[in-house]
C-alpha cells in the first residue's frame, strides 16, 4: 500500500519492481495494472514502454481501455499473452470475466480517484476473479475512509508506505486568509486588487454563477 501526493513518482514505484522480476520468456501475464481513466492508463503505458525499450529481450505490453475493439483484443490474447496489461477497470474486467486474462500481480493505481469516479466496484469484481495467491498493490494520493473496506477485503497485513507531503504548494507563494463576513466579496476583491496591484491575477470561485458577479463588478470598476 503506497500513499503519496500526485506527481511524486508512484508510477515508477510499481513499474520498476515489476520489470525487475519480469520473466521475458514467460507466455503468461506477469502483471495487470488498472487506472481510473484512459488518459492515466495511457500515461502508465507510455512509461512502461519507455522502460521496456531498454530490455534486450522483447517485453509485450498492452493498453486496454474503453472505446477499443474488445473482440480483437481477446483474439490477440488467445494467440499470445502480453507480459504487462494496463487499462481501465471496465475493459480489464471484460477480459478477466471472459476468462482470457489472469495474473499473479495486480496493481490498483490512483485508488482514491478510482473510488471517486465510481469504478471501485468494478476493481472489486476484477480482484474477486483473480487467483488467491496474488501480489496486490494499491497506490493512492490519499486513503479515504470509504476505501478501507476494499483494502481490508483484499490486503492481509499489508506493508504501508506513506510519503508525507512536506509542502502543499511552492514556498515562493504567500498564503493569506481574509475574512469576508458581513462584507461584499466583489468589493473586497476589488480593494485587494487596488492594494496589491497585480500584473496578472487568477480568481477561483465555487460555481459558474458565482463567477458572473465579481466579473461584472470588476469590469465596471475599469479593470481588464
Amino acid at each position: 500500500m503506497g500513499e503519496s501526493k500526485t506527481g511524486s513518482g508512484k508510477t515508477h514505484t510499481f513499474l520498476l519492481p515489476i520489470f525487475q522480476t519480469l520473466n521475458e520468456d514467460s507466455e503468461q501475464v506477469e502483471a495487470v495494472i488498472t487506472a481510473p481513466s484512459r488518459e492515466l492508463a495511457t500515461q502508465i503505458y507510455q512509461a512502461a514502454r519507455q522502460i521496456a525499450s531498454h530490455s534486450e529481450k522483447e517485453i509485450r505490453i498492452v493498453n486496454y481501455v474503453g472505446g477499443t475493439d474488445k473482440s480483437r483484443q481477446i483474439e490477440k490474447l488467445l494467440v499470445k499473452q502480453p507480459h504487462i496489461v494496463i487499462g481501465t477497470p471496465g475493459r480489464i474486467y471484460d477480459l478477466v470475466a471472459s476468462g482470457d486474462l489472469a495474473t499473479h500481480t495486480f496493481v490498483v493505481d490512483e485508488a482514491d480517484m478510482t473510488l471517486d469516479m465510481g469504478f471501485l466496484s468494478t476493481v472489486d469484481k476484477i480482484a474477486s476473479r483473480l487467483p488467491q495467491q496474488l501480489q496486490f498493490l494499491v497506490f493512492s494520493a490519499t486513503i479515504p475512509q470509504k476505501l478501507q473496506p476494499f483494502l481490508k477485503k483484499y490486503l492481509s497485513n499489508p506493508v504501508m508506505e506513506q510519503i508525507k507531503t512536506k509542502t502543499v504548494i511552492s514556498d515562493t507563494i504567500d498564503n493569506w486568509l481574509v475574512s469576508t463576513k458581513g462584507r461584499d466579496k466583489s468589493e473586497q476583491i476589488y480593494q485587494l486588487t487596488k492594494t496589491l496591484q497585480p500584473y496578472l491575477a487568477m480568481i477561483f470561485v465555487n460555481t459558474k454563477t458565482r463567477a458572473d458577479d465579481p466579473h461584472a463588478y470588476l469590469v465596471a470598476q475599469g479593470l481588464k
